[in-house]
C-alpha cells in the first residue's frame, strides 16, 4: 500500500530531519521536538468533499504502528484548506464550454504563506506560461508542484524540511482567474498524477492524532 510506504519513509526522514527544523510553522507541524508537548492550533480542512475522502479511506494498520516508535514529519500546505476546484474533470475555468482534466486542487488563497508538506528536495523553482512562478518538491514516493506562487522561497536542491516555508501563493500565470494555490502530485514510480486530497487525508490524520 503506498501510504503505508509513505509511512516508513517518513520515519526513517524524520531520524533524519529532527534537527533540521527551520522557519516551521507551529501551527500546521509535528515531528521532531514538537511531538507530544506542543500545544498548536490545528487547522482541520473543512471542505466536505475532502471530509467525505477523510472518512472513507481508512489507514494501513502497518502505517499506524510506526508512528508509534519514530516521530513523523508533516505539514499542511496551508494554514488553512478549502478546495475551491477538486481534482479530475471539470468546465476549463478559461472557456467554460469546454470540458479539461484538471490534474491537482486548488486551494483557496490570497498571498498566504505556503509550506513543505512533508521533508524533501526541491527538484525545481522557477516560471512556465500556464503555472507562472512554481516549485516543485520531491518527497520520495511523490512529487508535488505548488503553482501560481507571488514569491518563491527556495532553490534547486535545497533540502526542506516538513512546514518549512517555501513560498508565498498568488495569481501569476496565464491559467488562473484569481489568486489560490494550485497543488498537484505524481507517484514517483509511475510518473502520474494523483489526487492530493490522498496525501492531505494522511496529514490530517497525523495532525489529529497529535491533538488526542
Amino acid at each position: 500500500m503506498r501510504l503505508g510506504t509513505l509511512m516508513t519513509g517518513l520515519c526513517i526522514a524524520a531520524t533524519l530531519e529532527a534537527n533540521a527544523q527551520k522557519n516551521v510553522s507551529p501551527f500546521n507541524t509535528i515531528g521532531g521536538a514538537q511531538k507530544r508537548e506542543t500545544k498548536s492550533r490545528v487547522e482541520i480542512p473543512t471542505d466536505t468533499t475532502l471530509q467525505d475522502t477523510l472518512r472513507s479511506e481508512v489507514m494501513n494498520t502497518e502505517a499506524d504502528n510506526a508512528e508509534d516508535d519514530v516521530p513523523l514529519l508533516v505539514a499542511l500546505p496551508l494554514q488553512s484548506i478549502h478546495i475551491n476546484s477538486p481534482f479530475g474533470m471539470r468546465r476549463d475555468p478559461m472557456n467554460r464550454k469546454k470540458g479539461r482534466m484538471h490534474n491537482g486542487l486548488d486551494l483557496r488563497a490570497r498571498y498566504e504563506d505556503v509550506y513543505s508538506m512533508l521533508p524533501g528536495t526541491v527538484t525545481a523553482a522557477g516560471t512556465s506560461v500556464a503555472g507562472g512562478n512554481y516549485v516543485t518538491i520531491d518527497y520520495g514516493i511523490c512529487t508535488c508542484s505548488f503553482l501560481h506562487l507571488s514569491k518563491i522561497g527556495v532553490v534547486k536542491g535545497q533540502r526542506v524540511s516538513a512546514g518549512e516555508k517555501i513560498a508565498i501563493s498568488g495569481n501569476t500565470g496565464k491559467r488562473t482567474t484569481g489568486p489560490h494555490l494550485h497543488l498537484s502530485c505524481k507517484w514517483s514510480d509511475t510518473g502520474k498524477y494523483f489526487d492530493p486530497r490522498i496525501l492531505l487525508k494522511f496529514i490530517t490524520e497525523q495532525l489529529i492524532k497529535l491533538k488526542t
